[in-house]
């Protein structure tokens, strides 16, 4: 299956969740129930099985250079986007900043990157480490100058303790017992049918006459289309194919679901961060297929 095809196919399951809404099967309380068991059960799960493999040299270099490069790449979106929405409230600014910064590429980008290739899963957990680092430090400042236990939150995060464990058993050739990893794999596996199951499920409440406001149009341009079509200027540098496509694909996705719980938390604009969520993983249906024919 090309590309294309593959990501069509993982929205079509997500529109068994829209359904599953629409029949009432996925409440409130359901979807917060599956949100709980993915963030912190099965994503964790399918993180370290796919660091479980054996060492190469050129994988850990290129594991440290996406590190590296999504590091940058982060640093600059947000630092762009605050500048470019300067006239914006401070509370509307910190939540566009970071919504154009910070994509769903847990959710979403995680199995797409299964479906696309397997073997790029452990670029995409060097580029969740950086994601993670900058998300709970300065993405979190932005909204308020009480940062004391964001450190907390990134050592208690499920998925980056996942990163950790699993880049410490690639370096050191360390395998779980057979039993244990095909448990691992298993409920690892069912990360990516709840995930689009979930996003299907946040689509369902978009509501259009809702969106009048212009900002979630420019957030939805800036974040499907103009930062990953930027990112295609890394084809002109030594970086290889493969980190390029990893990139590319992480930072097509929709906005992240976690900034609308920050802006909850540190008091931004919840509102306006949970329709704009929800919008642009609606758009993403037809942008992430197109942008993908561009790999």
């Amino acid at each position: 299956m090309n590309i294309t095809f593959q990501v069509i196919t993982l929205f079509l399951v997500a529109s068994v969740g829209i359904l599953c809404r629409r029949l009432r099967y996925f409440t409130d309380e359901t979807v917060h129930g599956v949100t709980q068991l993915v963030v912190n059960i099965t994503l964790p799960c399918l993180t370290y099985y796919n660091m479980e493999r054996p060492f190469s040299t050129e994988v850990l270099r290129n594991f440290l250079l996406i590190l590296f490069l999504t590091l940058i790449l982060l640093l600059l979106c947000l630092g762009g986007t605050w500048m470019l929405f300067s006239r914006r409230p401070t509370a509307r600014r910190a939540v566009i900043a970071n919504l154009c910064t910070f994509s769903n590429c847990g959710f979403m980008g995680y199995p797409i990157i299964m479906a696309i290739n397997p073997d790029l899963m452990i670029y995409a957990v060097a580029y969740n480490i950086s994601f993670s680092l900058v998300s709970w430090t300065l993405g979190v400042r932005l909204f308020s100058s009480e940062s004391g236990s964001n450190l907390q939150r990134i050592l208690r995060n499920p998925t980056l303790i996942a990163c950790v464990l699993g880049f410490i058993a690639f370096c050191t050739g360390f395998v779980l017992p057979e039993v244990l990893d095909n448990v691992v794999s298993i409920v690892g596996g069912l990360t990516t049918p709840l995930s689009m199951l979930l996003i299907g499920a946040h689509i369902y409440g978009v509501r259009p006459s809702e969106l009048k406001d212009p900002d979630y149009h420019l957030v939805a341009l800036l974040r499907l289309i103009v930062y990953p079509l930027l990112l295609l200027l890394l084809r002109f540098t030594p970086v290889p194919a493969s980190l390029v496509t990893t990139l590319f694909i992480l930072t097509a996705m929709p906005c992240g679901t976690m900034v609308s719980m920050q802006a909850e938390l540190y008091h931004g604009d919840v509102s306006f961060a949970s329709k704009a969520v929800a919008w642009s993983t609606l758009l993403a249906i037809a942008t992430v297929p197109i942008l993908c024919t561009l790999l």
